[in-house]
């Protein structure tokens, strides 16, 4: 017994170690995203605590901008702050078989981790090794938290001073390049690499029918018809047979 005992330790450390090393590839973007966020809300007369509590506490990058943004509209984006944080019910659930064997309070603990790039790294490492899952979404997910809190803070204190054309290009340049890989992580799986080609096609239309709420709406939009392809085409096999 306590010869396992060491090397389910070692286990347990290398797989939080393997989700540290992930994190670095999949959080690259967060950096330039959380300086935008905390430089966004210097720009809307907020305070440091009330910018960082959006990171703390929602951590979803389109639903903070929103918030910064329109904060003055108070009561009226509590339906929206609902719709984008069904999230969690969903990623969530998918993930629930493959934490079967982590206690309800770890689960709810970490449930602020849920991002999508956080989720799409956990599910391509769990199609590859299910040892140590919850042990390899702390790796992953709280190296990528804790930067995006810390790169709030400078964000918000240099101001006017991390806002230049540079940083505009970086994030411009970044988070296509962000997305294609997590698009790459999903291969052979063709309908989740589709939905993230559908979004590079449609997003342009769809800003300009959904305006400043397109970053809401969109992923709704394109997971709704992805599930309706997929639908399709299993009815279709299923008649064939």
């Amino acid at each position: 017994m306590s010869a396992c005992q060491p090397l389910h330790q070692s286990t347990f450390m290398q797989t939080l170690r393997d989700g540290g090393r992930d994190a670095i590839s999949f959080g690259v973007a967060f950096i330039f995203l959380y300086l935008s966020i905390g430089m966004l809300g210097a720009t809307q007369a907020l305070s440091l605590s009330q910018v960082l509590a959006t990171t703390l506490f929602i951590f979803s990058t389109p639903l903070q901008f929103l918030l910064i943004q329109n904060h003055s509209d108070g009561w009226l984006l509590i339906p929206i702050i609902l719709a984008l944080n069904a999230r969690f019910v969903l990623l969530s659930a998918t993930l629930v078989p493959h934490l079967k064997t982590t206690s309800t309070r770890q689960i709810l603990a970490s449930l602020i981790l849920f991002t999508p790039s956080i989720f799409t790294a956990c599910m391509t490492r769990f199609k590859q090794s299910a040892s140590f899952p919850f042990a390899y979404l702390l790796g992953v997910g709280a190296p990528i938290f804790a930067v995006s809190i810390i790169c709030t803070y400078i964000g918000f204190v240099a101001g006017a001073g991390l806002s230049s054309p540079v940083i505009a290009a970086a994030i411009t340049m970044l988070l296509p390049l962000q997305f294609t890989a997590l698009a790459g992580k999903h291969w052979p799986h063709y309908m989740e690499v589709s939905s993230y080609w559908l979004g590079f096609i449609s997003a342009p239309l769809l800003v300009l029918l959904f305006k400043d709420y397109s970053l809401l709406i969109t992923p709704f939009v394109i997971g709704g018809l992805i599930v309706m392809i997929e639908n399709c085409c299993s009815r279709k096999g299923a008649t064939s047979q």
